[in-house]
């Protein structure tokens, strides 16, 4: 016992002369994750810290297209870290420092690899500054996707992973932070960020605007928008909104103005019409030569003005081009005879079926058509021309001996949706017959005959051609994107009815002039493209969408991409609900039109919408189809469990990522149900059980003009997708898009 104690105090003695640190298990530092691992994406986020705040001071020159930025991140490693990774693609790394210390870097792809000499224990918090440039790229994906440049400014819209192309970030919805947003552009512009505007401050024609948005987010719900933008902000129930529209959409086209003399002649608007200013004109040997101005309006694809001949009293009719380049043979839609409208075009245009439909009826046929008809060619201009254009048109004449020509000016629209139409003046005939500048005079027309009646087999003309000094601009889609932005306050109390308290303190939506034909649900402030609106009034479907996003989707996020039909699937629901508590449609109906409209054998139902792979989880079945789901469980359930199911997903998920998985456990043990077949069979891949009657035993509906007004919407929306086609299952066929 003696030699132990001794042995033991022995012991104690040397270790209590050791220094502390010693003693102290040291730290495994190892390198974060590149990726978080999603199946669909496997580098996108990275692993080892979690990011709580993104300050980012940036400026954006729109002559250069080129960003400058300081991106401050506050992080909290979640192991010991050796190095960690960023995701950034693109841009130029000017500097980076963690915790004020310049450390080494390195670049491989999309990853950005940060390694701190002393690396950084498990707990810690650290700062990163990261400064950078150079021109944001626009990725080419889903259509489109990330930093998009317009004509003033810029707008990102950067699902699923376009934040790595403006800034630094762990670029994956599982990770997600606050964000502060510094933004200096010049005074003449404007910018909008999420959540609320903190401040402006103008220096040197310089303005720097602070929003703040302090909730967490996702990286790719991130937003910012330069450019000319009237800013309407405002408070209702408590939300403080910040809506922005570019003035630029508030005429889709300028007013027409005299250009030779104090009138033009008018084609007026009207639906379905052909209209004819014809003359007689002697093409002397050698040929003889039209010249003329022209200022065109017309709806792009759809409506057309064209040069017609033919020899006087012959069948020999054809279209003659603009030698100034101003007409195409382009087709566009070819509405005519898919609409069987003005049959007379089969002179110059062949339809050709491109998808038959229903075998058992023509109603859903859809046609395009070859530039060469019966006895000509096609050449014709269709949308909207740069102010007075200068045509200049050839007659032919090959042989010893004058040809009388009969020569139309003509225009031909379809059954819906108008533009200002065409204006004409200054005719200049090379043989003197039927100079004009239209004024007013014994004979103001100088032997130009404004036609009556449209060709054979046309609906006859509401109006024609007549005598007008002006024409007012054109409203634009500007009208309707104002109007549908205010409806956010009523959308959003609408929808906490449905799915509990809004989750978040502020709201709005932005609208920008630019070409894309999606919107995206950025938290807080939902970007929009403008063709989703029209000049006449709101457009409730959309907003309903992208204001639903902000439960599922933007508070509850995915928490890999393949669970996409939680985010999509609900937002379409939310507008058949909407569509129900508003005398247009119930959700029934939307489900009803669906099981009626597309057979067990359809590819519509091959896709597994609940897995759907990295290439189709953006596809419109993810919409529709889970739309179809919910409503299946609404069925199954019942109204009283199925809607406590919808407010407790959201409300008890809030601020989380979620599964499906997780979803069906809730639906169980609200409803006490079994449920695991209802959404192995929806969401997989298949034709479901609708728990209807057998189709034969039903009213047949008949393309996307019959259904129920939401999912009417949505199918033009979903159509109209760049780089995304939906094609339309079993019988529907694209109706036209309403502007």
């Amino acid at each position: 016992m003696t030699r132990r104690l001794l042995f033991l105090v022995s012991l104690i003695a040397l270790l209590g002369s050791l220094p502390s640190t010693a003693l102290a298990a040291q730290p495994v530092f190892t390198p974060g994750a590149p990726g978080v691992g999603d199946p669909y994406f496997p580098l996108d986020g990275n692993g080892g810290y979690d990011v709580a705040h993104y300050d980012l001071a940036l400026a954006y020159d729109p002559d250069t297209d080129e960003l400058t930025g300081v991106a401050t991140i506050n992080a909290k490693a979640t192991q010991s870290l050796s190095s960690f990774d960023l995701d950034f693609v693109g841009l130029d790394l000017e500097s980076l420092t963690v915790d004020g210390s310049s450390v080494p870097t390195s670049r491989d792809g999309q990853e950005l690899t940060v390694s701190p000499p002393n690396g950084i224990k498990t707990g810690t918090k650290f700062t990163v500054v990261a400064a950078y440039s150079g021109v944001p790229q626009t990725l080419d994906e889903f259509g489109g996707s990330g930093f998009f440049h317009t004509d003033d400014g810029a707008i990102i819209m950067g699902e699923p992973h376009g934040a790595a192309t403006w800034f630094p970030a762990n670029d994956h919805p599982r990770d997600k932070a606050s964000f502060t947003f510094h933004i200096t552009e010049p005074a003449a512009l404007q910018v909008v960020a999420n959540g609320a505007l903190k401040g402006q401050v103008t220096n040197g024609g310089e303005t720097t605007w602070t929003w703040d948005s302090p909730e967490p987010m996702a990286t790719y719900l991130a937003f910012m928008a330069i450019g000319h933008f009237d800013i309407h902000a405002y408070q209702a129930n408590g939300i403080k909104f910040w809506d922005a529209v570019d003035p630029s959409l508030d005429f889709d086209a300028p007013a027409i103005t005299t250009i030779d003399g104090a009138r033009f002649l008018y084609s007026q608007m009207a639906d379905g019409s052909y209209k004819r200013v014809t003359h007689l004109i002697d093409v002397p040997p050698g040929g003889a030569r039209i010249s003329f101005k022209i200022n065109r309006d017309t709806e792009q694809d759809w409506d057309f003005v064209f040069v017609e001949s033919r020899t006087a009293g012959g069948d020999d009719w054809t279209t003659l081009p603009d030698a100034n380049g101003h007409t195409t043979q382009n087709v566009g839609t070819c509405p005519y005879n898919y609409q069987g409208q003005n049959p007379f075009l089969e002179h110059y245009l062949t339809p050709v079926l491109i998808d038959p439909g229903d075998p058992s009826t023509t109603d859903d046929d859809f046609y395009s058509c070859d530039p060469t008809g019966s006895s000509g060619e096609w050449n014709a201009a269709t949308g909207t021309g740069n102010g007075w254009e200068d045509w200049q048109i050839e007659l032919a004449n090959a042989t010893a001996s004058p040809i009388q020509k009969e020569i139309s000016i003509a225009y031909a629209s379809d059954p819906a949706v108008q533009w200002n139409g065409v204006a004409i003046d200054a005719v200049v005939v090379s043989t003197g017959q039927g100079t004009t500048s239209f004024e007013e005079d014994a004979d103001p027309l100088d032997g130009w005959v404004i036609q009556p009646d449209p060709p054979e087999g046309s609906p006859p003309n509401a109006n024609t051609w007549t005598f007008a000094d002006s024409v007012a601009p054109r409203p634009g889609r500007g009208f309707g994107a104002r109007q549908s932005l205010d409806l956010g306050p009523d959308v959003l109390a609408y929808e906490t009815t449905r799915f509990g308290p809004y989750p978040f303190a502020t709201g709005g939506g932005v609208v920008d002039n630019l070409v894309v034909f999606f919107a995206l649900e950025n938290q807080t402030r939902p970007t929009y493209s403008p063709f989703f609106f029209g000049p006449d009034g709101p457009t409730d479907f959309v907003i309903v969408h992208e204001l639903a996003h902000q439960w599922y989707g933007d508070s509850l996020s995915v928490d890999t991409w393949q669970y996409t039909w939680l985010n999509e699937g609900f937002a379409t629901y939310a507008e058949w609900l909407w569509s129900e508590d508003h005398d247009q449609g119930s959700a029934e109906d939307n489900y009803d039109f669906w099981a009626e409209n597309v057979p067990p054998d359809d590819p519509f139902w091959n896709l597994a919408i609940g897995d759907p792979g990295p290439d189709h989880f953006f596809d419109g079945e993810i919409y529709v189809r889970g739309a179809l789901t919910l409503h299946a469980l609404r069925r199954e359930v019942g109204d009283k469990q199925f809607f406590q199911i919808l407010k407790t997903w959201a409300t008890s998920q809030r601020g989380e990522t979620v599964t499906t998985a997780e979803f069906i456990a809730l639906a169980e043990k609200i409803s006490k149900k079994d449920l695991d077949p209802l959404f192995s069979m929806w969401l997989g891949s298949g034709y479901p059980d609708f728990g209807l009657a057998a189709p034969a035993a039903r009213s047949k509906l008949q393309g996307p003009k019959h259904a129920p007004a939401a999912s009417r919407d949505l199918i033009r929306r979903l159509h109209d997708r760049q780089g995304m086609p939906f094609r339309n299952p079993g019988t529907l066929r694209t109706a036209k898009p309403t502007n």
